[in-house]
């Protein structure tokens, strides 16, 4: 008992329902992404119409070969809107197109004939037509044609315009609830013969469909080997990196002995560095020369160049390039510093236009210092 009842009222019942209402709406958000061509396109048909008939209330659902599916009434439209309507049907508004189908007598038709060379130009000839041999405009107007070949001359094409004004269209969906914005095609109804009708679209035509899907396709398949190209290539460099990483392994090993070695022989130096250190103290730390260079330097000035040097064995110099106001006092003021002597400029004194200041090139010699007794 248990095991039926978790078979057939929670797996085939509850489960199963939450999952097709899931499956429903996730279908419907990710259709109403994308206009409804595009939507046609993804789904392989375009069978995803609703058509509504001039002066009718009712828009009706149909397949591909004009089959109705069900019923979507002005009253429903008018109670939310018709976004709201189509969702409670499970159906996306860009999944959905809305044609609408005239009687064929509304139509102004026209009938002549076109060199078949022509038939690439035939758009442009028909805007043409309609503005130079017809009573109307072309903003006034939406129009359509087909176009077969001639029967008794096959170099010809058989071109019928079918032609009608904007104002029908409005007087034609008025009961309806719904706007001329929302219809995507205009087709004649009621034609006796064998007479082909044209399928007038209000929306912008799109690129050939097959040849969109082709392009597409060959995308994603390029998408997916590149992805399978990008994996294998990681899992190679991975491996090329861990036999890199066991190299540098090795060879850290043998630096490390290396260092070992160099630890030893700094430790039979030490005698060197100590003496090396005592010579340091002696003279005045970096620091402390860049850090008296700018006590003394005047506001106005900087530094360009800043360097140690050693004009003579056991004498270090300071040598610098800057820009100041006036130059020609720097020597006097490094000269009444604790650090420096024999201060003197190295270069004639010249004056920069860009820095509106003048440019100097100065050394002057660093003070040994007198060490300090131990504390």
């Amino acid at each position: 008992m248990s095991n039926e009842f978790w078979t057939r009222d929670v797996l085939k019942g509850s489960l199963k329902r939450a999952a097709d209402r899931f499956l429903a709406w996730h279908r419907r958000e990710f259709f109403s992404l994308f206009s409804p061509k595009t939507v046609a396109w993804l789904r392989g048909r375009d069978d995803w119409e609703l058509i509504l008939k001039a002066g009718s209330c009712d828009l009706w659902r149909r397949d591909r070969h004009g089959a109705a599916l069900w019923r979507l009434s002005a009253d429903e439209i008018a109670d939310s809107s018709l976004e709201e309507a189509l969702a409670r049907r499970g159906v996306a508004r860009n999944a959905t197109r809305i044609g609408l189908e005239i009687d064929a007598s509304a139509f102004f038709v026209r009938r002549f004939d076109i060199p078949a060379a022509a038939s690439d130009n035939l758009a442009k000839l028909l805007a043409i037509d309609v503005e130079r041999k017809t009573p109307f405009r072309l903003e006034e107007v939406v129009y359509g044609h087909t176009a077969v070949r001639h029967a008794s001359a096959p170099e010809k094409l058989s071109v019928t315009l079918w032609i009608l004004r904007r104002d029908f269209i409005e007087g034609a969906i008025e009961n309806a609830a719904i706007a001329l914005s929302d219809i995507s095609f205009i087709r004649p109804s009621g034609l006796i013969g064998s007479e082909e009708a044209p399928l007038i679209e209000l929306e912008r035509a799109q690129p050939s469909s097959d040849r969109f899907r082709t392009a597409a396709i060959g995308l994603c398949a390029a998408t997916f080997l590149l992805m399978a190209i990008g994996v294998g290539a990681t899992l190679w460099r991975q491996s090329a990196l861990i036999a890199e990483l066991d190299a540098k392994a090795e060879e850290m090993s043998a630096r490390a002995a290396r260092v070992r070695r160099a630890v030893d022989l700094a430790s039979s130096e030490s005698r060197l560095l100590a003496v090396l250190r005592e010579a340091r103290r002696d003279s005045p730390r970096f620091a402390d020369l860049w850090e008296e260079a700018a006590r003394i330097l005047p506001d106005r000035a900087f530094v360009t160049a800043f360097a140690l040097t050693e004009p003579k064995p056991k004498e270090k110099a300071l040598e610098m390039e800057g820009f100041a106001d006036s130059a020609v006092g720097l020597p006097a003021l490094f000269n009444k510093s604790p650090l420096f002597t024999e201060a003197e400029l190295t270069a004639p004194i010249t004056p920069d236009q860009f820095e509106k200041r003048e440019r100097f090139s100065l050394r002057a010699i660093i003070k040994e210092q007198k060490r300090t007794a131990a504390r």
